[in-house]
C-alpha cells in the first residue's frame, strides 16, 4: 500500500517548525509505488534486516517509511524515525560547521591547519583547511595506519590516543596536487573545530544546528544502541548475516560517528540546499568541484559532498559505510528531489537502491547494460595495478573475463564492457564503473565510480 503523502507532509511540518509546502508538480502515484517496490525488493535482494527510505520533493514528503526490523532478534519495525549509524554522511555536517565558523570570522578555509593546531608539527604550512575539506591534503588514510584497526575494535582506546595517531600520519603528496579520499582529514577537522569553539565537535554541531533546526535524532553514536529507537548493526560473515561487533566511537569522530534517522537526514539535506543552514555562498563552496594543481584538472568532490552526476542528472550526495550499517543521502537540485536510504547491514551498496528510487521519481529510464565483446588486443590494455590513493586496485584476467580486485571493504567483481573504455560491475552496475584512458597502448589512468564518488587512479604496474 502506498503511504499517505498528506500524512507524511503534516508530520514533516510538525517536526521541523518550518513551513513545508506541497510541490507544484508531483511524480505520479505509479512512480511513488515503483520507488516503494524498489525498497521492498532490496530488502530481500541484499539480505537486509531493515531499511529506512525517505523521499522529499522540495519541502514535501513523497515517501517515508521503513522496511524490515531493527535487528535480527528484535521485533521493532523500522520506520522513518529509526536511528541508524550514518558513517561518512557525517562529514558534511562537520564541513558545514567549518564554513559557519568561517562566516563568523573565526577561521578561513585558506588558513594553514597548523595555525589552529600547532601540535601537528609534522604538517607543512602548505596544508590548508580547504585541503582537509576536499581530500587533497595528501594525509594518509586513517584506516591504513597500523594501530587503527585494533583501536576500532578496542572500546577502551581513547580520543587522546586517536589524536596522537593522526599526528603521526604520513603525507603522501603535495597539498592540492591530487584527490585522495582520507578519513584522516575529517578526524583532524574535528580537532580543529574543537580548538576554535572550545567544545566537543558533536556538542558544537548540536548547539549550532541540530537543536535550532529540530533535528533531534542527530548525535554522536554509542558503540551499541541506547534504546529501542536505534537499529542494531549487522554484517555478513561466512555467508550468514549476523549482529555486528561494536566499534569504538572514540576513534570515529568527524569522519563518521554520527547517528540519525532517515527523516532528519532528509530534512537536513533539503534545508542545506535551500540556504537554511549556511549562506548560499558557503553552500556554493561546498558544492564546487575541486581544482587540482597544476593545470585545469578537477575532482568531482566539494567539501564533504560528492558531485558525480549519474544518468545525466545533477546530484549532490554522500554515502556512509560502517561495520554494521550502510547509508546514502542524495539531492537532485534540478528537481529539488531528496532521497535518503539507511540500512542496518554493512557492506551493502545503498547507492544502487537510491539511484533506482531516483530514476522512477525523475522519470529517467534505467539504461540497458549494453555489454559488448572486447577484442583480445584491447583486453590486455586494461590489465594491471592502479593506485587510487587510499589503496591499489587490480584489473585481472580470470578465465578470459576481466575482474576488478581490491582489498576490503572495496569490491571484487566481474566487469562488463560497455564500450569506449568503460566497464561496469556485472553484479551491480550502478555501484561500480571504471573509465580508462584511451589510446592504443596500455591504459595509464582510470576513474573508478565507487561509493557514489569518483576515485582517480594511475597505473603503477
Amino acid at each position: 500500500m502506498r503511504p499517505s503523502c498528506i500524512a507524511t507532509w503534516q508530520l514533516l511540518t510538525l517536526l521541523s517548525g518550518c513551513a513545508f509546502h506541497a510541490p507544484a508538480t508531483s511524480p505520479e502515484a505509479a512512480s511513488i509505488d515503483a520507488a516503494h517496490a524498489v525498497a521492498m525488493a532490496a530488502l530481500d535482494a541484499h539480505e537486509l534486516p531493515g531499511l529506512s527510505l525517505v523521499v522529499l520533493q522540495g519541502d514535501s514528503a513523497l515517501l517515508m517509511r521503513g522496511y524490515g526490523h531493527a535487528g535480527l532478534a528484535r521485533e521493532e519495525a523500522i520506520s522513518e524515525t529509526t536511528v541508524f549509524q550514518l558513517g561518512s554522511i557525517s562529514k558534511q555536517f562537520l564541513a558545514v560547521l567549518v564554513l559557519a565558523l568561517a562566516e563568523d570570522g573565526k577561521l578561513s578555509v585558506d588558513d594553514p591547519v597548523t595555525r589552529h593546531l600547532p601540535q601537528f608539527a609534522l604538517l607543512s604550512p602548505d596544508v590548508r583547511i580547504r585541503h582537509l575539506l576536499n581530500h587533497t591534503s595528501g594525509l594518509r588514510e586513517l584506516f591504513t595506519l597500523p594501530e587503527a584497526q585494533s583501536a576500532f575494535d578496542d572500546l577502551s582506546r581513547s580520543r587522546d590516543e586517536l589524536e596522537a595517531a593522526v599526528r603521526r600520519a604520513p603525507v603522501d603528496f603535495d597539498a592540492g596536487s591530487r584527490w585522495s579520499y582520507s578519513n584522516t582529514n575529517y578526524t583532524i577537522l574535528a580537532l580543529l573545530v574543537e580548538r576554535v569553539t572550545g567544545q566537543p565537535y558533536e556538542q558544537a554541531l548540536s548547539n549550532r544546528f541540530f537543536k535550532p533546526l529540530g533535528l533531534h535524532s542527530l548525535r554522536q553514536c554509542t558503540p551499541l544502541p541506547l534504546d529501542r529507537t536505534e537499529a542494531q548493526g549487522h554484517e555478513k560473515l561466512k555467508g550468514v548475516v549476523v549482529t555486528a561487533a561494536p566499534e569504538n566511537m572514540n576513534w570515529i569522530r568527524g569522519d563518521g560517528g554520527l547517528c540519525g534517522s532517515a527523516l532528519d537526514v532528509a530534512r537536513w539535506t533539503r534545508l542545506l540546499a535551500a540556504g537554511k543552514v549556511v549562506t548560499p555562498r558557503s553552500y556554493r563552496l561546498m558544492t564546487a568541484p575541486t581544482l587540482l594543481l597544476p593545470g585545469s584538472r578537477q575532482a568531482d568532490y566539494g567539501f564533504g559532498l560528492s558531485l558525480v552526476n549519474p544518468d545525466g542528472q545533477r546530484k549532490v550526495a554522500h554515502n556512509g559505510a560502517m561495520r554494521g550499517f550502510s547509508a546514502s543521502a542524495a539531492y537532485y537540485p534540478d528537481a529539488a528531489l531528496t532521497v535518503v536510504v539507511l540500512a542496518n547491514r554493512g557492506d551493502v551498496r545503498t547507492e544502487s537502491i537510491e539511484r533506482a528510487v531516483a530514476r522512477h521519481l525523475l522519470g529517467v529510464k534505467h539504461p540497458p547494460l549494453g555489454e559488448r565483446l572486447l577484442a583480445a588486443d584491447e583486453y590486455r590494455r586494461f590489465l594491471g595495478t592502479y593506485d587510487i590513493g587510499v589503496f591499489k586496485v587490480r584489473v585481472v584476467d580470470r578465465k578470459g573475463q576481466l575482474w576488478l580486485e581490491m582489498p576490503r571493504p572495496g569490491p571484487t567483481t566481474q566487469l562488463s564492457y560497455l564500450g569506449n573504455c568503460r566497464f561496469a560491475g556485472k553484479a551491480d552496475p550502478d555501484a561500480y564503473e571504471l573509465t580508462f584512458s584511451g589510446g592504443p597502448e596500455a591504459a595509464q589512468e582510470v576513474r573508478l565510480l565507487m561509493g557514489a564518488m569518483h576515485w582517480y587512479g594511475v597505473r603503477v604496474q
